[in-house]
């Protein structure tokens, strides 16, 4: 003898997991991450128009004032020429005429070409008189 089904069947079996929903549906998080970087986006974009502008009035101050610099650096390269030859004399006033004669001989036989005057580590003439 074989076992039959109840009459009516066999109750339902239960193979999914009743758990409830947590969060929001996906689709609300998907459009909230656009949004996010959409405005991102957006504030990057004026950023770089105001960095763009930035350089630009930089570029544009530094061209109007270059004959400035210019001026200042050739007064500057001046200043120093006339120190170095007054260093140049405070040497010569404690030489012998023979060392003085060796100091004031030319180092270039080319005249053709002006030699700037090089930074030097020492008082400036005003400083020792």
């Amino acid at each position: 003898m074989q076992d039959l089904p109840p009459i009516g069947g066999y109750e339902p079996i239960q193979w999914k997991r009743n758990l409830p929903t947590r969060g929001y549906r996906p689709s609300i998080y998907f459009w909230g991450i656009v949004g996010i970087m959409s405005f991102g986006f957006y504030r990057v974009y004026h950023m770089n128009d105001e960095q763009r502008e930035l350089t630009r009035e930089r570029n544009w101050a530094r061209f109007h004032l270059q004959p400035l610099l210019t001026a200042e650096d050739d007064r500057n390269l001046v200043r120093r020429y006339l120190a170095e030859l007054e260093r140049q004399n405070l040497v010569k006033e404690n030489l012998t005429p023979e060392a003085r004669d060796k100091f004031e001989k030319e180092l270039y036989n080319d005249k053709s070409k002006f030699r700037f005057p090089r930074y030097t580590a020492g008082t400036s003439p005003s400083e020792s008189s």
